[in-house]
């Protein structure tokens, strides 16, 4: 081999193993993705039942019945305390919905099952078939209920109130609009709009995380979702810039530990909390 030949085979040699990496973080993402789509569909269901064990209370108190309104409480406590399933749900319409979401969990670890089969990682296939076993035998109980406890480290600014006129951004004066009355989210975290830096947070109790940001380019909004995973909620808002910029809610599970939050556009993303 010459020295022109050597010059040039190494830089191949170095990125073999960097592609290598990158494929691998590509099918650790499709994994997370998955995860987090059955997350927020087992989170959608469970949600639904406790709006609806809401509206028989509510019915119950405007017939004066005590003692149904005693059971129906009780009732969602267990539900939401443990997944014990009140006999006035449909638990066969409930566990469906709960069987589309591993179903569709499955297809999505199957297919990062065969990419590592094929490369080799045998180890890293076996790990997600057993964490697929844990989800079959406990559906619910993987899935956090409720929201993140969690301190902002870098990224973002103190918690602001949220709401319409508020101010968006720091180095603009832009200020929120069409935030709905039945909107869950009273606070957000103000933000240099542009800036690009990530969100260090350090979560000290697991569950929902949830963050915004405008949609832009459809291609590069879908790019980054299946890069970090989190899930469209059915919220919006704006910003009044150029008419009015719309701003959609997403969310995730964390778990106890550190995260960041990579920037996205001008718009954030922000951080935002009932």
């Amino acid at each position: 081999m010459n020295l022109l030949q050597q010059t040039f085979a190494l830089p191949l040699l170095l990125m073999v193993p960097f592609a290598s990496s990158q494929k691998a973080d590509a099918e650790l993402a499709q994994a997370e993705v998955a995860r987090q789509a059955y997350f927020a569909a087992i989170d959608d269901a469970r949600a639904e039942v406790a709006a609806d064990l809401e509206k028989q209370i509510q019915t119950a108190q405007s017939t004066g019945d005590a003692k149904l309104i005693q059971q129906l409480t009780a009732g969602k406590k267990e539900f939401i305390q443990k997944g014990t399933v009140p006999s006035s749900i449909n638990e066969v319409a409930l566990n469906h919905k709960f069987s589309l979401a591993l179903l569709s969990l499955k297809r999505g670890f199957t297919d990062v099952i065969k990419e590592f089969v094929k490369e080799g990682k045998l180890e890293e296939a076996a790990r997600l078939r057993e964490e697929l076993k844990t989800f079959e035998q406990a559906p619910l109980k993987l899935c956090i209920w409720g929201y993140a406890d969690y301190k902002i480290q870098s990224g973002a600014g103190e918690w602001q109130p949220f709401a319409n006129k508020v101010r968006a951004f720091t180095n603009r004066g832009y200020v929120w609009t069409d935030i709905s009355p039945s909107c869950p989210f009273k606070q957000f975290t103000r933000i240099t709009g542009g800036k690009r830096t990530a969100i260090q947070i350090k979560v000290s109790s697991p569950g929902w995380v949830f963050i915004a940001f405008s949609r832009g380019d459809k291609d590069d909004v879908d790019t980054y979702l299946a890069e970090q995973a989190w899930q469209p909620t059915p919220y919006t808002f704006a910003y009044n810039a150029g008419g009015g910029t719309t701003m959609q809610i997403f969310r995730k599970q964390l778990t106890v530990g550190e995260h960041e939050i990579p920037w996205f556009n001008f718009s954030g993303p922000i951080l935002l909390k009932p």
